[in-house]
């Protein structure tokens, strides 16, 4: 079910998330208090829609509590969607407090998009070649490198066809112990704009999803990644 194109969903993941950051004073990541994401056990209060990414193809069935969800939110009569968007306190995975939206920079603000994406591996070419400055005909041959807070990246000594600083855009990748990748991470540069972002990829049994933070809160990607993942299984399943 790998067909959607990248770069349409990376343009409406960025602008957003642009959006929804709103103007405001930065957060200052060192307050950060992460706590395990639980699934919540009250569920009476769930509004239920549904995830089709292909026409007529299996549906994924997305119930969660009504604060996940942007306050103006309509829904169609058949409740049925090819991707959505949450919005969530990066510490508790609850729902952001829709009062503090215009703040949202001050805090640690997450927006998750439950959509389609490429397998990673193509997602991750297909940023480096942006990042790095390569066209899509003419991808070279990647190497990983060590980057930081535990990450890497991927190069390349070929020589590019454009300036890559233009994107002003860094790239890291998470690998498993078989070297197949199960994150993919793009971060604005930090001198590029006054509050950079990130935006991480990943994959569940039943959905792809994408989620994007303040660049401060880089050094926990590992701690977002896990309660990310519980999240979207906890969230997301097959009609029965």
């Amino acid at each position: 079910m790998k067909n959607k194109l990248l770069g349409t969903v990376l343009l409406l993941s960025v602008s957003l998330f642009d959006v929804a950051i709103g103007e405001s004073t930065v957060y200052d990541s060192t307050s950060f208090r992460p706590a395990p994401f639980v699934c919540p056990v009250e569920q009476s209060q769930n509004l239920t829609l549904y995830l089709e990414f292909q026409p007529r193809a299996e549906k994924v069935r997305l119930s969660i509590p009504r604060g996940y969800f942007d306050p103006r939110l309509t829904l169609r009569d058949n409740r049925t969607r090819r991707g959505q968007v949450l919005r969530i306190h990066g510490e508790t995975f609850e729902p952001w407090p829709p009062e503090l939206l215009p703040v949202s920079k001050s805090g640690p603000y997450v927006g998750l998009l439950l959509t389609e994406y490429n397998p990673l591996e193509q997602v991750a070419e297909s940023l480096a070649n942006l990042s790095l400055g390569y066209s899509i005909s003419d991808t070279p041959d990647y190497r990983v490198a060590d980057a930081i807070f535990d990450l890497e990246t991927l190069v390349s000594d070929k020589q590019p066809y454009r300036d890559y600083d233009v994107y002003k855009m860094d790239l890291f990748i998470v690998r498993n112990d078989l070297g197949l990748i199960t994150d993919v991470i793009t971060c604005k540069k930090p001198e590029s704009v006054p509050s950079p972002s990130c935006q991480q990829y990943m994959e569940s049994p039943l959905v792809d999803f994408s989620f994007y933070y303040s660049r401060k809160l880089l050094e926990h990607w590992q701690i977002l990644s896990r309660n990310a993942q519980a999240f979207v299984s906890c969230i997301t399943t097959t009609p029965s």
